[in-house]
């Protein structure tokens, strides 16, 4: 597809299939870019897999500077973008953010956002602070934040392996606040999270109360069950489910798992 976008461009190829790109509408242009730019899943980060995922549909930037204008913001306006990186690869202390590695005009095209909260939940990531590195000032066509919990490790489950029962509900809620507060345009902040979190646990309690602080509109991730709360975004009256983390046996799996990641952390 790629290959015969570039002869599109160039007016190369057999004389019964071939035309000059920019001789469509640019309505057409922009669904043909869609259709080749954009990748799965939407939501980009640092990960080593980048260059067998992305690297093929951004060598289109290079095609021409006309060409470049019209595919970066489609590429970027296309993603949503992770603000803190999670993968175990550039975690290091000296490793920027993805944000933090884009140029002014990229960022400028954004219109999505997400915060991952769970990976470090014993001890955050050293590049998790919000600064002027990450230019979300920048970040002016942002208008939903998405905002996913992993754990809530302020459960009783958690006890015994977490610093306290308030040390990452605090840290969550001061990084969203600084992210809200940095964003100009930022209008919804979307919530989402594992089966595992409680929509009324002190994690999402206090992500919410950041949320309705700023005064953005609040919404719940349509495919989970929690999704029946009220529009405005306020507390929604407890869930029908008794079912508490570490009670099933997918529940002590997952644990396992937190468990382990945090003696790899620990090193």
């Amino acid at each position: 597809m790629c290959q015969s976008l570039n002869d599109a461009l160039n007016g190369r190829g057999d004389g019964s299939t071939s035309f000059r790109f920019f001789d469509l509408p640019s309505e057409l242009r922009f669904k043909i870019l869609d259709h080749v730019l954009l990748i799965s899943p939407l939501t980009v980060d640092l990960d080593p897999s980048n260059h067998n995922t992305a690297s093929t549909r951004l060598n289109l930037f290079l095609v021409s500077r006309r060409f470049h204008e019209e595919a970066y913001r489609a590429f970027y306006s296309g993603h949503t973008f992770r603000i803190f990186q999670t993968h175990g690869r550039f975690l290091g202390k000296n490793e920027l953010p993805l944000l933090a590695r884009l140029p002014t005009r990229y960022r400028a095209a954004i219109t999505s956002l997400e915060l991952r909260l769970g990976p470090g939940w014993s001890k955050p990531p050293k590049p998790w602070f919000v600064s002027d590195r990450l230019g979300l000032e920048e970040c002016r066509a942002v208008r939903t934040l998405k905002v996913f919990a992993e754990v809530d490790p302020s459960s009783r489950v958690f006890k015994g392996f977490r610093l306290n029962r308030v040390f990452f509900t605090n840290f969550s809620g001061h990084l969203l606040h600084d992210i809200i507060e940095r964003l100009p345009a930022l209008d919804t902040v979307e919530f989402d999270a594992y089966p595992s979190v409680d929509r009324d646990g002190a994690l999402m309690s206090r992500l919410l109360g950041e949320a309705n602080e700023g005064k953005k509109r609040v919404i719940w991730d349509p495919n989970r069950a929690w999704n029946d709360g009220p529009a405005n975004g306020h507390k929604p009256s407890p869930t029908h489910s008794t079912h508490k983390w570490g009670d099933t046996l997918a529940d002590k799996l997952e644990l396992g798992r937190l468990r382990s990641q945090q003696k790899q952390e620990s090193k």
